[in-house]
């Protein structure tokens, strides 16, 4: 459950009390050329791997905007072809959000080699574009044995937060993701989550008619320039294209301005409707092509995410697998780049919910000041079946769904532990915090992202088994293989929950932390560990800096680790040593 603010995002984008009736009219777009033409936007070079923009125009302009089949443009280079739908663009101005220009068709492709192409729209003559070869192209993101790598087959590893809108008016907007975007990858973040809602990005709501978007195209401009601004900083985004409250009468709801009303001259008399009516299929079907055609180009497109916790909303589970089925399709054919496609509900459930849904990626929320060790190793259980099939995230976390923790260094605590927990407990990467412009941004959290970006970098999850070792007095967490051992060391008492208790024992004021210290510990044994000699070097997870170094000896199937002292936490990597 989440809290929300309705915003503006400039000139014409806050909502109206009235809302048009579906079905309504496309307006006729101006004149068409004589003939059909593809040209650049600019002569900015394109780079393999970057999205660039093409001017589309057509001999008998559609007079439907955004209904109808997609109008294909093609790319060639040799036998390799590369599609983008045309799609209804409008021009704004980066100081005011005023329009610029004239509104006309584009297309957003992305070309994946260096190189001469051509491109061409039905009969329009060819348009001979250069390609450069872009110094750090990976291609994009895809699933693989549980875990991401990119197109050139790099290990990816998500880390970051959910960054899901902006509650700031105008092209403040864009300052603030880029402030965010700047902050996440200075301390090697490289994902986020972002939401199409209502008051942020989203393309069709109470000031729109159903299937008409013009009135928010500044909306999906505002979003385009966000996916620019990852791109530029090597970040990727999960996109969620529906939230919960547009769709629920009690959670966060947003029923009663939603379109898709019957009492807002939409078809629904319900929102459970949504997902098996026709006329609610048909429009929805044209959104998810249009958000395609504009953005599935972008080199920070992660994946699709159809819901955020759909279990909010009143429809019932069994409805949505054939719905998702559907839309996939849809999807699928819009999608020229294939990203995976996932959806969440409010918890993970069981292996059961994602075995059954056509989705290539597991979500987990969590929510609650109890110790994250402890809360995920539950859900590590339920799900423990799908371990090497789909990726399993951890993609919204925090100690409460009402609000950061009114003491920073409680909340902070829960954060450094979300973080580091999930790596070591069979998930794709560090938890996504959740409060990042009520918190992680105002209070410069970011910090908490370098100590993971650096023990891990270089490294594929997949290819690791978590364990548990035994013996430590405290916390302990791994991941091992046949060649290295990756642990986790955490003091018991080092929860958000703990921390609160001594907070209110000791009458914590402005400056307060909190701190466990471990000393004298007794040495934890390794079992079983390929016999060998590994060398040992330890890491502090805040500052994000290989420390101490030191050797073990396997033997027998087991080994002896001394441990130094330390306070909160602390990790090590074990590599054996080839004979």
């Amino acid at each position: 459950m989440r809290r929300r603010t309705v915003i503006s995002i400039g000139a014409g984008a806050v909502l109206s009390a009235c809302t048009r009736a579906l079905p309504a009219p496309q307006p006729t777009v101006p004149q068409a050329a004589a003939a059909w033409t593809v040209q650049r936007v600019d002569a900015t070079p394109i780079v393999a791997g970057q999205l660039f923009a093409c001017i589309v125009t057509m001999p008998t302009s559609p007079t439907a905007r955004y209904a109808g089949d997609p109008i294909w443009v093609e790319a060639t280079a040799g036998a390799t072809l590369v599609r983008g739908a045309v799609f209804w663009y409008q021009d704004y101005d980066a100081q005011t959000l005023a329009p610029q220009g004239e509104p006309h068709w584009r297309v957003h492709l992305n070309l994946p080699r260096a190189g001469t192409w051509e491109i061409r729209v039905q009969t329009s003559p060819p348009l001979q574009v250069t390609v450069a070869d872009g110094a750090t192209r990976r291609g994009f993101v895809r699933t693989a044995g549980g875990g991401f790598v990119y197109d050139d087959g790099t290990p990816f590893i998500p880390i970051g937060l959910n960054l899901g809108w902006s509650t700031s008016p105008g092209v403040q907007v864009l300052v603030d993701y880029r402030q965010w975007f700047d902050a996440l990858a200075a301390n090697g973040g490289n994902a986020c989550r972002i939401w199409m809602a209502s008051w942020s990005f989203g393309i069709e709501w109470r000031d729109t008619p159903l299937g008409d978007y013009s009135a928010r195209l500044r909306q999906a401009w505002l979003l385009d320039r966000v996916l620019a601004l990852a791109a530029e900083r090597g970040i990727v985004v999960m996109l969620t294209l529906l939230n919960h409250g547009a769709f629920s009468t009690s959670t966060n709801p947003e029923w009663d301005d939603n379109p898709y009303n019957h009492r807002n001259g939409g078809p629904l008399a319900n929102p459970a409707a949504f997902v098996t009516d026709p006329t609610a299929q048909q429009l929805f079907a044209q959104r998810v092509r249009y958000v395609a055609a504009r953005c599935a180009a972008s080199a920070a497109l992660w994946c699709w995410e159809w819901w955020n916790e759909v279990n909010w909303t009143p429809i019932p589970e069994e409805a949505l697998t054939p719905w998702f089925m559907q839309m996939n399709a849809v999807l699928a054919a819009a999608d020229p780049y294939a990203h995976p496609i996932t959806s969440s509900w409010s918890s993970a459930g069981d292996a059961r919910r994602w075995e059954q849904q056509p989705l290539a990626i597991a979500q987990h929320h969590l929510y609650g000041g109890d110790d994250v060790v402890r809360s995920l190793n539950s859900t590590r259980i339920a799900l423990k079946s799908l371990a090497g099939r789909q990726p399993l995230l951890l993609s919204e976390v925090g100690w409460s769904a009402g609000g950061a923790n009114q003491v920073s260094a409680i909340e902070a605590v829960h954060l450094h532990n979300a973080v580091w927990a999930p790596v070591f407990m069979g998930f794709a990467g560090p938890g996504m915090y959740w409060w990042w412009d009520t918190w992680i941004a105002p209070t410069a959290q970011w910090g908490v992202f370098r100590g993971i970006a650096r023990f891990v970098a270089q490294q594929n999850l997949t290819n690791y088994r978590p364990f548990r070792p035994t013996g430590f007095a405290g916390v302990a967490l791994g991941l091992r293989n046949d060649r290295e051992v990756l642990l986790w060391l955490r003091a018991g008492t080092y929860t958000a929950t703990d921390a609160q208790r001594t907070y209110l024992d000791e009458n914590g004021q402005s400056d307060w932390a909190y701190s466990v210290p471990m000393q004298s510990l007794e040495p934890l044994i390794l079992a079983p560990l390929i016999d060998g000699v590994y060398a040992v070097t330890w890491f502090d997870t805040r500052a994000g800096e290989w420390g101490a170094t030191a050797s073990l000896t396997a033997v027998d199937g087991a080994g002896e680790l001394a441990i130094p002292d330390f306070v909160n936490d602390c990790a090590v990597r074990l590599v054996r040593k080839e004979v």
